[in-house]
């Protein structure tokens, strides 16, 4: 029996039906690749401006480049981190607050409890100079709820308690406090 075009037609439709899929996922990771490669050009540009003492500048590029990864990414809270410590030194200590919080944030939200306790800290430290005993309460309670997480292991524990024990007495005082 000779097969007609319809039968051929139905064949042909089937293989393609077959292969979208694939062709899906590879037009999916492209803007991936695409958004990594212009993240990691910024942070190689914020790195520059940093060299030439354009602190705000290369906190803004440190930002971008952290908002272009995917949440799983550990350089997206490194950049925050850095844009962070940057906006400090160049004296803004609001937006190093929120940006150590928002780093905080970022660690979090893949799984990185460690380094979001130590960056609550950083920011209620920042709050504490900043004579703010509501957010230093809020944003070390953070930290302590953190230490406190089963998850974490006790070298992390330690890690974390060590550094709440280093800080100022005010800071310590305004944790006891309720808010």
């Amino acid at each position: 029996m000779k097969p007609t075009f319809a039968s051929r037609l139905s064949v042909g439709v089937l293989l393609v039906t077959i292969g979208l899929p694939g062709a899906a996922s590879a037009q999916y990771q492209l803007p991936t690749v695409i958004s990594s490669v212009k993240a990691d050009s910024l942070h190689e540009a914020a790195a520059a401006l940093v060299a030439a003492h354009r602190y705000r500048d290369a906190a803004r590029l440190h930002r971008r480049s952290a908002e272009l990864r995917p949440a799983e990414d550990p350089l997206g809270f490194r950049c925050l981190s850095e844009a962070a410590a940057l906006v400090y030194a160049a004296g803004d200590r609001s937006a190093a607050r929120a940006g150590m919080a928002r780093a905080a944030g970022h660690a979090l939200a893949r799984g990185d409890l460690r380094g979001a306790a130590l960056a609550y800290l950083d920011a209620a430290w920042i709050a504490q100079e900043q004579k703010n005993p509501k957010q230093v309460w809020e944003l070390g309670h953070r930290a302590e709820m953190l230490a406190e997480s089963p998850l974490l292991g006790m070298s992390d524990r330690s890690a974390i308690m060590r550094r709440i024990e280093r800080a100022p007495l005010a800071m310590r005082l305004a944790l006891k406090a309720e808010p």
